[in-house]
């Protein structure tokens, strides 16, 4: 069990380190639904009115995510506990320039993608028969905030999971949890 738990924490952390390194600006790689024009002020539409200022130099963006690892309560001692159940998924999100002159972009993404849970004696309702730790598939979604200032990516996460088969027995399942990253672009 034990190195389970080593491997696990080992394979999550290379995971969250793989994850970070193709941090990209918003307009490189990332599918735009609706491009947005930074380099020309609103003009009137057809109709004669202008652009709303919500949707200046903002788009709304598409892509791939990975969460690898999470941090959840405790309920027992009110404290947190750091997780390594991974996330793989897509989002869709609303990206805006936030300035003229540098590559500054703030996106607020919604997620939902697949979730590999891991489940042992201090986690679900019921006491396993082997004493190696299980792995089930869930669902999860999130939101967050995730700042982009030229090379470096900053993001901030928050979700729910939800356990397949053992759902109801998984101390965590349905409940709030939050998740943290920090990127940079090697190669441009």
């Amino acid at each position: 069990m034990r190195y389970l738990t080593i491997s696990g924490t080992a394979g999550g952390f290379f995971i969250f380190s793989a994850s970070l390194m193709p941090a990209q600006k918003a307009d490189s790689t990332v599918v735009q639904l609706c491009p947005a024009d930074t380099t020309q002020k609103a003009e009137p539409a057809a109709d004669g009115e202008k652009t709303h200022w919500l949707w200046r130099n903002a788009s709304v963006t598409g892509g791939q995510i990975t969460l690898p690892f999470k941090i959840r309560q405790s309920e027992e001692n009110h404290t947190f506990r750091l997780t390594t159940d991974v996330t793989l998924g897509g989002y869709i999100g609303y990206t805006r320039k936030l300035s003229t002159k540098r590559e500054f972009f703030v996106t607020v993404p919604l997620t939902a993608g697949l979730t590999f849970i891991n489940l042992n004696d201090n986690n679900t309702a019921f006491k396993a028969e082997s004493t190696d730790a299980e792995v089930v598939p869930g669902l999860t979604w999130s939101t967050g905030m995730i700042l982009q200032l030229e090379q470096y990516s900053l993001g901030l996460m928050i979700g729910k999971d939800y356990a397949g088969d053992v759902g109801d027995q998984w101390q965590y399942h349905g409940k709030l949890w939050w998740s943290f990253g920090i990127g940079f672009v090697f190669l441009q």
